[in-house]
Order: C-alpha cells, then structure tokens, then sequence
C-alpha cells in the first residue's frame, strides 16, 4: 500500500480484522500528517500536549463530564480546573466550564450574552481580526456582526467600536492574541466603552490566555486583559493551545455564575438538580482530569 496513494475505506470489513493488521493500516494512512516530534509544524496555535498530560488523558478516557451523577468527582475537578484558570485571570471566583475549544467557548459566550440582553436583532461588535467562530455563532444566535476596522497597530479601533453601538448591541468582543498575528485589542478602553453603555464584554484569549498572564514573569510590560478589568464579563481560554493539554481542551469562564445562569439547562433524566451551561451535553471528562493535573504539575 503506498503511503502516498493508500488503499480508501468505503465500508465495514464483514469480518473484523487482527488489531495488527489495522495498526499497520493506519501507519500507512497517516504518514500524510506532520508530527510535532518532526520539528515542520510551524504556525499552529495548538501544541505537543505534555508528556503527563498524555498519561493522564490516556488513564481516564472514560470519565464524562455530562453525567455528573456517574462522574460526580470529574466533575468536581473540572470545578477546580475551573477555579485555577480563573485564578490564572485574575478571578478565583469565576464559573465555567470545560469545553471541546475555543469555538464552542465564542459561542457560548454570545449565547449569554444575546440572553441577558434579551433584544430583538442583537447586534455584536468584534474587529475584522475576530476569531471565524464569531461568524458561527452569529448565524447560529441570530445574531447581527459588526466588524469594525483596525488601527495602525492591528488593534481593534476603541473609537470605531463605540461610533458602532446603536439600541441593538448586546456585546462587544476584543480579542487577546489574534490567530494571525498575536495581536491583543486594548482590552482596558474597550471595557470602559461597554462600562459606558452597559454593554456585555467578552474577551477571546483562546491563544494568549496561557501566554499574557506570565508576561510580568518574563520581564515583559503586562497586558491587561482579564477578569482584572472590571467590565469584562466572560473570557475564552484555551488549554489545548499554549496550555500544553490534549485535544479537546478549551475553556469558557463568565465573571460569576449569574452569566451562566442566562444559558443553564435543566437535564430531566439525569438524577439531583442537573444543569448544563454548555453547548455538548456528553463531555470529555479527560480533557478536565489532564489539565487539572498539568496545572498542578508545571
């Protein structure tokens, strides 16, 4: 079979096949993709997860986070999990949850603010450098986008973003470490523009929230950014790119639990008072377990 060309499966083998002869299958089919071990992966926000993280994730594959009646001590971790990454951005006390990215984080956290908002045609301003997700989730909530141009440093334009709002905006969104170029929007002006027109602020630090909270560390001018901001409602955050956690690995974090309320779920057929905040019902609850442990351990 030739790696470049291999043999195409179009149907289940009628009889199962030895575990060998698969595993060969698939050497042979995979050898198309690049490895992190290799050295050629540029330009990826996602990264070679730790080496305990991979121990970890592998022991406790079959840990679900949506079934917190059979899993109850995942989810109490994936509490904690929640409570370190909080800390991380400046807020202990926040809610949240750990999600399969930072796409499902975007969309979550429009989803509570169109709620909390409750406007017909909601609007959301969010620069032309905004994450593609936000395009999602637009069409998903109804949602109108309003993208608005960047300044001279790729920063979203504070003055452009405010000329925006009109009676239909539920939230403006900046972003902390944009996909093409690392750039973060000045979180701080943007907050005190939603202050001003009591508007929701989300903050998509999916690739610079495991990077700008050691900037001090480094000997590098901080960034403001986070929960430290008074006006910042929710923040994306994703372990599974700078974090150094397995695939799927993202986070969605509101200022307290009152946000998440506005999306909450009730689950009928699981036992006690089950509620969801998220958009997956089955969860890996793996992806928390792994970054709970990495957190403890770097």
């Amino acid at each position: 079979m030739s790696p470049e060309n291999p043999q195409k499966t179009k149907e289940m083998p009628k009889k199962g096949l030895p575990q060998n002869t698969i595993i060969k299958e698939l050497e042979a089919k995979l050898q198309r993709d690049l490895t992190y071990s290799s050295g050629k992966i540029l330009c990826s926000m996602c990264t070679n997860p730790h080496s305990f993280a991979k121990q970890i994730y592998q022991k406790y594959l079959e840990k679900n986070l949506g079934d917190p009646s059979l899993f109850p001590a995942s989810a109490e971790l994936e509490q904690e999990t929640v409570a370190m990454l909080g800390s991380l951005l400046s807020n202990p006390q926040a809610s949240g949850s750990i999600v399969s990215g930072g796409t499902e984080a975007n969309i979550i956290a429009l989803w509570a603010a169109r709620n909390l908002a409750k406007k017909e045609q909601g609007e959301v301003i969010v620069p032309v450098s905004a994450h593609y997700s936000f395009d999602k989730a637009s069409d998903l909530l109804n949602l109108k986008l309003v993208k608005v141009k960047l300044n001279s440093r790729f920063q979203m334009d504070v003055k452009a973003a405010e000329k925006a709002i009109t009676s239909k905006t539920v939230a403006i969104v900046g972003v902390a470490g944009t996909t093409g170029l690392g750039v973060v929007d000045p979180i701080p002006e943007l907050s005190e523009v939603a202050s001003a027109n009591n508007l929701y602020l989300h903050v998509d630090a999916a690739f610079g929230g495991f990077v700008l909270p050691f900037f001090k560390d480094l000997g590098y001018e901080p960034l403001d950014f986070d929960f430290s901001l008074p006006n910042v409602c929710s923040v994306t955050v994703d372990p599974h790119k700078m974090g150094l956690a397995p695939i799927p690995a993202g986070g969605i974090l509101f200022r307290d639990a009152s946000i998440s309320e506005a999306i909450s779920m009730k689950v009928p057929y699981l036992f006690g008072e089950s509620k969801e905040s998220t958009l997956l019902g089955t969860r890996s609850g793996a992806s928390a377990v792994a970054v709970w442990a990495l957190m403890k351990h770097l």
